[in-house]
């Protein structure tokens, strides 16, 4: 697995954070999970991401297959928000890991 957290700062308008208020930090994280096949990736990210995430929270989340990769991508305005989304959706995925594991590789349709 790959992994990495950034703390952005985007400028306001004007370009220049120092003059408005309207600059804001965002918090992002970025995870790769590997998976045997690409077929076991979609069937990972499908079981993962059956409805968007609430935009009620500021958490932004989206979830894409590259190749036998489950790609997450994370950004949010506060760490708070940030931290629960995450660690709710790693307990998810280990969830659906140790399942895809005890029922073994999907088999021919």
């Amino acid at each position: 697995m790959e992994a990495t957290i950034q703390r952005l700062h985007h400028p306001g308008p004007g370009g220049d954070s120092n003059t408005d208020n309207h600059g804001r930090d965002f918090y992002d994280f970025s995870l790769s999970v590997p998976f045997p096949s690409p077929m076991e990736a979609e069937i990972a990210c499908r079981s993962l991401d059956p409805d968007p995430e609430p935009r009620r929270n500021g958490v932004q989340r989206e979830l894409t297959v590259i190749g036998n990769k489950l790609v997450l991508h994370w950004r949010a305005e506060e760490a708070r928000f940030f931290r629960v989304s995450i660690t709710t959706f790693l307990d998810y995925l280990a969830l659906v890991l140790q399942t895809m594991e005890r029922f073994g590789p999907p088999g021919p349709h």
